[in-house]
């Protein structure tokens, strides 16, 4: 090969490298300058932070069928404000705490020492696309809200895999694609379109921060992709639903209608079922 050739190729190499880091930049921002609204949405008494409990509480259930021993190790990856990284180590477990947010991390570090659980934690800032870990390392992880943030899942996945032990488990969530909200209103049915979805393309290839919606077989084909097998699944959140931008109820009756609906659909009503906001499966390695 001449030594042109291999100039291009490593400019070529160069610009894809850099592509990605531009976009990493622009997630870690966003969540830098966002951290006490992330912070106060679990503790909040709206409509979303409702569902944001619920989901915490879903992703709980499925660590606590993953029936660990005390001491077990347990990877958080985006561990945000460190909400749920309590409650992993609450459980007499030894959680890794990664976010590629400095600021995260550092709100996530702030809660364990003033929680007394820095014995069982350590918070660090990481990138889930290179896990600073050793294979077969951890028995459980748990990957809450970052996959719509993430430049390339498939890497991300695959390096999941790679640092969960065979016979380990994976609880994940994603963005619902399918979510009944964006059946409801006509401008959020537009976000579905290829029009949109090649304008989301173009924003994230300008390194612009934005997240995505996936549908959950397309979920399901991610982490079977690295060979990863989902053993349960389940869609949380209905709301806020709107016609037009504008919302069909107040805020406390659209708490109830959610928690109706959340109750249909965990009783695998059809039509409901799959169409909560939020996406989440437990996965297992073999």
């Amino acid at each position: 090969m001449s030594h042109r050739n291999s100039e291009n190729d490593t400019e070529h190499s160069s610009q894809a490298d850099h592509q990605p880091r531009a976009v990493q930049e622009h997630v870690n921002a966003h969540f830098d300058s966002s951290a006490s609204y992330w912070d106060g949405v679990y503790r909040g008494d709206s409509l979303q932070g409702l569902i944001y409990q619920q989901r915490q509480a879903a992703v709980l259930d499925g660590v606590d069928a993953a029936k660990l021993p005390a001491g077990a190790r347990v990877l958080e990856i985006g561990c945000g404000a460190g909400h749920l990284t309590i409650r992993l180590a609450e459980r007499e477990l030894r959680v890794e705490a990664i976010d590629a947010s400095p600021a995260m991390v550092e709100a996530a570090a702030n809660r364990v020492l003033e929680g007394g659980l820095h014995e069982r934690v350590n918070v660090e800032v990481a990138d889930v696309h290179a896990l600073p870990f050793e294979s077969s390392h951890f028995d459980l992880i748990v990957a809450v809200g970052v996959i719509p943030w993430l430049h390339s899942p498939h890497a991300a996945v695959d390096e999941m895999a790679r640092v969960l032990r065979p016979a380990g488990q994976l609880v994940v969530t994603a963005d619902n694609r399918a979510r009944l909200s964006s059946f409801t209103d006509p401008r959020a049915m537009l976000a579905l379109s290829p029009l949109k979805r090649a304008q989301v393309a173009l924003r994230r290839r300008r390194g612009l921060a934005t997240s995505r919606l996936d549908y959950p077989r397309d979920i399901d084909q991610l982490l079977r992709r690295s060979g990863l097998n989902p053993v349960a699944r389940r869609t949380i959140g209905f709301g806020p639903l709107s016609f037009l931008g504008r919302p069909l109820f107040g805020e406390p009756r659209s708490m109830r209608v959610n928690d109706r609906l959340q109750a249909l659909a965990d009783r695998r009503v059809p039509g409901l079922r799959w169409t909560g906001w939020h996406y989440l499966v437990r996965a297992a390695k073999p």
